[in-house]
């Protein structure tokens, strides 16, 4: 039976006395939306007349740029009166920076390990972030919301990129790559955002106006993490699922 969602958060309540605050899919957002849209798409035809190197090398210089947003975003804020440990790279996106970092400078079955973690775990949460940004508490041309949508189209770009130079073999029996990440990075994780009251990887409550408080109102908060678990999961075997088929689709022609 669902539940009522958490109280607010401190976010929540900024946003809500912030009335330079965007809202999604308005104007500005759906326009930076078919930007990136469009930015990726044209990175990605381009990049196929790369070479393997040069191809590498550029994946090496994004996720470096990726990590230098990050970073220069988290500065701003601890400038701005934030605490610091609201601030630390453990979101699933965040991650996702360094997943790409050792994708970009690995090589054999490393890279393949990361290169796919990236592309099926990390990338469609970054997906998920641009559509429904929890950083639309700050107007709109600020540099929070500017640079949260540059590092995650970044973390999005770059396993595309690693695909279309084929240099992510997704397998099926790759699928325990994700759990055991999961596996190593998650409970930290929780066990931080228990005692230190964060929310890192949203994994005490939802973030306001995203799908994943959908999860919360069916499971309510003593199934939350059980619902979670269950909609990686899915997600995954999808994209597994979609992977399979298109290779089938195209090995026909």
């Amino acid at each position: 039976m669902g539940t009522t969602a958490p109280a607010p958060s401190a976010d929540t309540e900024r946003k809500r006395k912030n009335m330079n605050a965007f809202e999604h899919f308005g104007p500005e957002h759906t326009l930076t939306l078919l930007f990136i849209m469009a930015a990726v798409s044209a990175g990605l035809v381009l990049s196929k007349k790369l070479s393997d190197v040069k191809a590498v090398a550029l994946a090496r210089i994004l996720s470096f740029a990726a990590l230098f947003g990050e970073t220069l975003q988290d500065l701003l804020l601890i400038r701005d009166g934030g605490d610091i440990m609201g601030f630390l790279p453990l979101h699933l996106c965040n991650l996702g920076i360094f997943v790409n970092l050792a994708a970009s400078f690995s090589h054999g079955k490393v890279r393949r390990f990361f290169s796919e973690i990236s592309l099926l775990l990390i990338m469609p949460g970054a997906a998920g972030a641009l559509l429904f940004p929890d950083w639309n508490y700050r107007p709109f041309w600020s540099y929070l919301p500017i640079l949260c949508f540059l590092t995650h189209s970044l973390t999005v770009f770059i396993p595309l990129l690693l695909l279309v130079k084929k240099k992510v073999s997704v397998s099926a029996s790759h699928f325990w790559y994700h759990m055991l990440f999961l596996l190593i990075v998650t409970p930290p994780v929780y066990f931080l955002d228990r005692m230190a009251g964060t929310n890192y990887m949203f994994l005490n409550y939802p973030p306001e106006g995203s799908p994943l408080q959908w999860i919360y109102g069916i499971t309510g908060d003593k199934f939350y993490l059980l619902g979670l678990a269950v909609l990686v999961i899915l997600i995954l075997i999808a994209e597994y699922a979609v992977c399979f088929l298109a290779r089938k689709i195209f090995s026909r022609r």
